[in-house]
C-alpha cells in the first residue's frame, strides 16, 4: 500500500482546473498534442496489434486518446481512468459516447485481473506518495500482456514536494505567504519524485517472477517550450534537455511484459 500521508494536501488536481482546461484543449485539437502523447505513439507499434484493448491510467481529459486515434489506430479499443473527477468530465465532453472514461484510483483500479491487453500510465507515478509499489502492482494486475510506464528517472532516489502558489491557477485555502506551515510541511503541494532504475526494477521483481522488464529513454521529442500554454514553469527544452522549473527531467519508459 502507498505510504500513509497524514494529510491530503498533495491532492491538488481537483483544484487545478487551469491544467484540466489545457488537457481538454489538447484533447479536442485546439492546441498542439502533448510531446509524450506523440512519443507513446512511436513506442506502442513495437507490440500493439489491431483489436488489442488498452487502458490509459491517469488519462486526464483524453488527450492521449486523440493522439492514439490519429497516429496509431483510429478504432483503438480504449478505456481511460483518472482519479480527478473534473478531468473525466472534460474527457466525456471531448469524446462523448465514442470512448469509455471513468473515475478510478490507481491504488485500487476498478477492473478485473488481466482485463486489458496493454495498460499504460504516463507522467503519474512521479506524482504519487512514495513508495510506488502498490500503484505499479495494480497496473500489472489488470494487464494481460504489457504495461508501459512513463516516469522521471533519477541518479539517486529523490522524494520531492513541489509547493504550489495561487498564481498557478489553484484554488488555495491559504495565502501564499502561509503555504509552508509552522512545522515545515507544505500546505499545498504535489509530489515530483525521481526513482533510480535499480529501485524500480527491484519493486517490479518483487511483484512477480513472470515479468520481463525493459527500460528505454524517451527521446522521441523535438525542442519545445510550453510556457505560452502552461506558464513560466512549464516544461521546456534547454541545451537539449527537458527542464521543469529547476528540475532536469530524464524521462524513460518502463516496459513490462508478462510471460504467459
Amino acid at each position: 500500500m502507498p505510504q500513509k500521508i497524514k494529510d491530503n494536501n498533495w491532492k491538488i488536481w481537483d483544484e487545478f482546473n487551469v491544467y484540466g482546461d489545457i488537457l481538454y484543449k489538447r484533447a479536442i485539437g485546439k492546441i498542439e498534442e502533448m510531446q509524450s502523447a506523440k512519443s507513446i505513439c512511436k513506442l506502442l507499434p513495437s507490440f500493439y496489434k489491431k483489436d488489442m484493448s488498452l487502458l490509459d491510467v491517469g488519462c486526464g481529459a483524453g488527450h492521449y486518446l486523440r493522439s492514439l486515434q490519429l497516429r496509431l489506430d483510429k478504432n483503438i479499443k480504449y478505456t481511460g481512468v483518472d482519479a480527478t473527477k473534473n478531468y473525466i468530465k472534460l474527457a466525456k465532453k471531448a469524446f462523448g459516447s465514442k470512448a469509455n472514461f471513468l473515475t478510478g484510483d490507481i491504488f485500487n483500479l476498478p477492473f478485473d485481473d488481466k482485463a486489458f491487453d496493454i495498460v499504460m500510465c504516463n507522467n503519474v507515478i512521479l506524482h504519487l506518495p512514495p513508495p510506488p509499489t502498490q500503484a505499479i502492482s495494480e497496473l500489472i494486475r489488470v494487464a494481460k500482456k504489457y504495461v508501459v510506464i512513463r516516469t522521471v528517472i533519477g541518479e539517486r532516489n529523490y522524494i520531492i514536494k513541489e509547493v504550489r502558489n495561487s498564481d498557478e491557477g489553484l484554488k488555495l485555502k491559504v495565502k501564499d505567504e502561509d503555504l509552508i506551515g509552522k512545522n515545515g510541511d507544505p500546505l499545498s503541494y504535489n509530489f515530483f519524485n525521481m526513482y533510480t532504475v535499480e529501485y524500480l526494477k527491484g519493486i517490479i521483481s518483487r511483484i512477480g517472477k513472470n515479468l520481463e522488464v525493459k527500460i528505454v529513454f524517451d527521446n522521441e521529442w523535438k525542442s519545445f517550450n510550453n510556457r505560452k500554454i502552461a506558464g513560466a514553469l512549464a516544461t521546456k527544452v534547454i541545451d537539449g534537455r527537458q527542464v521543469s522549473g529547476n528540475l532536469i527531467l530524464d524521462w524513460r519508459y518502463i516496459i513490462i511484459k508478462k510471460k504467459i
